[in-house]
């Protein structure tokens, strides 16, 4: 009798253990499968129409704030730099304006210095690009010829985020003593978005994934050129996982804080450039499709970008023609001249 209970219990222990046994193994597996599942989908954190709360639209970084971004117009000759707030800026364009001169195109969204600039006009393809963004934006004038007339090409296309313009209103612009006119405007983003910010902007994003794997080839050192005045030269530091920002051989900096360019991305875009007749203007066709380079990490990879009409986003596609995800953190877009030679180490 006690052989027999000795037996009912062992064999009671043996199916209690065996239970657990198995559940332990099926929740093992679960979290296996889970964590497969997990790794396998690489979730955007933002992507061109989509921006989840809590997230930079600009940047893919955490954000907290209410999503009123800034567009300022900032020169970019010898005679401006080093300019001021750059290094606080979110995402730079960099276009040519006339004669091969470029000017850059700051977007203020996680910081809004209360020195940005030198603030200088606008042309026909800065408006194209504004239209693409629907953020407030600041510049000093622009081009007035028949076709390039800045006021009525904003008119036509149907802009409705504010501009604010150094011609029209000195509210919050404000020129410095160190330099002279035209190189010396600037404006005070902090004011402007106190006082004179009362536009709910609608949100687009850049593709950004932070799980998405870097397939491509050596990309550490970046470098080219728009002009003999205008050298850029980034470089990659493995430390801090950014590209740093040179021009002409010299570390581009912020007045403000002496602090030197940086970016996660960089987008070298090839569009068409035209001189416009009887001007010294040169027009860009933004909208269109063509060649594009990118470097993330240390990585290079090639594709192409595509704009469907003026109402439409920037896409960036990889060589298969799929979207191509950046790295969440800032972005340099570089838009060249088809002919461009861009030397990659």
């Amino acid at each position: 009798m006690k052989k027999y209970a000795f037996f009912i219990l062992s064999v009671c222990i043996g199916l209690l253990f065996s239970s657990c046994s198995r559940s332990s193994e099926q929740q093992s597996s679960l979290q296996q499968e889970l964590d497969s599942f997990s790794h396998s989908k690489s979730i955007p954190v933002a992507r061109y129409d989509h921006v989840p709360k809590g997230i930079s639209p600009l940047t893919g970084l955490s954000y907290d704030g209410d999503g009123r971004g800034i567009i300022v117009q900032i020169e970019n000759t010898a005679q401006s730099r080093p300019q001021s707030g750059i290094s606080k800026a979110d995402l730079i364009y960099e276009m040519e304006v006339e004669s091969q001169i470029t000017r850059l195109t700051a977007f203020f969204l996680s910081e809004y210095p209360d020195k940005v600039g030198p603030v200088r006009s606008t042309r026909k393809q800065h408006i194209y690009l504004w239209k693409e963004w629907d953020y407030p934006y600041v510049f000093y004038g622009g081009s007035q010829p028949k076709g390039q007339n800045i006021y009525e090409i904003i008119k036509n296309l149907e802009i409705q985020a504010p501009k604010i313009d150094g011609m029209e209103t000195q509210n919050s612009f404000f020129r410095s003593k160190d330099r002279s006119s035209p190189h010396n405007a600037y404006i005070d983003l902090s004011n402007v978005i106190k006082y004179a910010y009362h536009y709910q902007p609608k949100q687009r994003s850049i593709y950004f994934d932070p799980k998405s794997v870097l397939k491509g080839t050596e990309g550490g050192k970046v470098r080219f050129s728009y002009n003999k005045k205008n050298e850029i030269f980034y470089l990659y530091n493995e430390k801090s996982k950014e590209y740093e920002r040179f021009i002409n051989g010299e570390p581009m900096i912020d007045q403000e804080n002496q602090k030197q360019v940086t970016t996660k991305n960089i987008i070298i875009q090839y569009a068409n450039h035209y001189k416009v007749p009887s001007t010294v203007y040169t027009n860009i066709d933004l909208v269109g499709s063509g060649k594009a380079m990118y470097f993330t990490e240390g990585i290079m990879r090639t594709g192409t970008w595509k704009r469907k009409d003026i109402h439409s986003f920037t896409l960036y596609y990889d060589e298969n023609g799929k979207e191509l995800p950046l790295r969440p953190g800032k972005t340099f877009i570089q838009i060249v001249r088809p002919e461009i030679a861009v030397n990659v180490e």
